[in-house]
């Protein structure tokens, strides 16, 4: 074989090959994407790892993951599929009119089509309501926007033309029901004719939305607490605008893993710190509920706010500034065994947030009545 000949094979070898190469001795780091890690360590060898095949998988899983043009690929990918055909690869991500972005289950809420029957929701309320006298503790329920429901005239236009289309219909039903029998703060009709409340390329509420729904959560939560009690409150020093997003502000964006940046809105954002509140005077309160929740406790709620306190994370994964566990169960953390013991837990706060956006309600509150434990 002539030397040029050679010489084009062991290129072409090393062209196939340079991206698992880089990768393996260290030369480059991955392409990193959003909503999936791509730091893996090459699994252990040993003679029990390769004969059960759990080397092998390992392996396998290394090489499809971390080398180096992988993110390169699916960015390329992605930006192809979306920029020609609108088509995107987040799951259950939806581009709506004028290039809004929607998560399904916000669509669906918005427009009545996720419906449980209103049975089940009086019977829910009512657990809650009973959970809140035998524990002794004020119970507060947070109504969440969610984006479809406030953008519903950019949703797409297959689903509006959907047939048995009632808008909003869990919202309606949870509202009548709650407001009588439950302490409510209802955040989706407050924010409805506020402007620029949800991001166009994000699915949770505006940054500064979180702000004020910090404030009013405090606020009501202290019309419930006695007047020893009280809830400290962000202090808005400067607010700005900007087209730069902050924060979850282009989740879903970040989420779709393209090369570009898609237009946003003008947001408006708040420079903000914790009013000054004795730590004795704070309450001790649960919070739980789903991701619309994260944005008040990533900004100090549980600990700047509040004193000790946790976040039940789909009542399933708890956090707080006390939790050495943090992401373990309830009953893993607290050790209650019987309902008794579960009531005990939740009348060591001094109070209980129950929160949701209108995408969760046909599953709120997330079985925090329904204890699976003997009674």
């Amino acid at each position: 074989m002539r030397r040029s000949a050679q010489i084009v094979i062991v290129v072409i070898l090393l062209m196939l090959n340079v991206s698992w190469l880089s990768s393996v001795l260290g030369l480059k780091e991955p392409h990193p994407l959003h909503g999936e890690s791509t730091k893996l360590d090459m699994p252990e060898l040993s003679v029990k790892s390769i004969w059960n095949g759990d080397f092998q998988h390992g392996v396998d899983e290394y090489l499809r993951t971390n080398f180096l043009l992988r993110g390169l690929a699916i960015r390329t990918r992605n930006e192809i599929d979306y920029s020609v055909f609108s088509e995107t690869h987040a799951r259950s991500v939806i581009t709506g009119q004028d290039g809004y972005l929607f998560e399904e289950n916000y669509i669906l809420a918005a427009l009545g089509l996720d419906s449980i029957p209103t049975d089940s929701v009086i019977d829910r309320v009512d657990r809650v309501s009973a959970l809140s006298k035998a524990s002794g503790v004020p119970f507060l329920v947070v109504f969440a926007p969610g984006k479809g429901s406030y953008f519903r005239e950019f949703l797409p236009l297959a689903a509006l033309e959907n047939e048995g289309v009632v808008e909003n219909r869990m919202f309606d039903v949870w509202s009548r029901v709650s407001n009588n029998k439950l302490n409510v703060l209802d955040l989706q009709s407050h924010f409805s004719q506020i402007p620029n409340v949800f991001p166009k390329n994000g699915i949770h509420w505006c940054e500064w939305v979180q702000v004020e729904a910090i404030n009013l959560m405090s606020d009501a939560l202290a019309k419930l607490l006695p007047d020893s009690l009280r809830p400290a409150r962000l202090v808005i020093d400067d607010e700005y605008t900007s087209f730069d997003m902050e924060g979850t502000d282009e989740d879903i964006e970040n989420g779709l893993n393209l090369w570009r940046d898609l237009e946003d809105l003008e947001t408006k954002y708040y420079a903000t710190h914790w009013e000054e509140v004795p730590l004795s005077s704070r309450p001790r309160v649960l919070i739980m509920g789903d991701s619309y929740a994260w944005g008040a406790v990533n900004r100090g709620l549980l600990s700047r706010g509040y004193r000790s306190s946790e976040f039940w994370f789909y009542n399933a994964g708890v956090h707080g500034p006390d939790i050495e566990e943090k992401g373990a169960s309830p009953q893993a953390i607290h050790g209650f065994t019987t309902r008794h013991e579960f009531e005990s837990v939740i009348s060591s706060f001094d109070a209980v947030v129950l929160l949701s956006t209108d995408a969760n309600l046909p599953r709120f509150p997330f079985n925090f009545t329904v204890v699976n434990v003997s009674e």
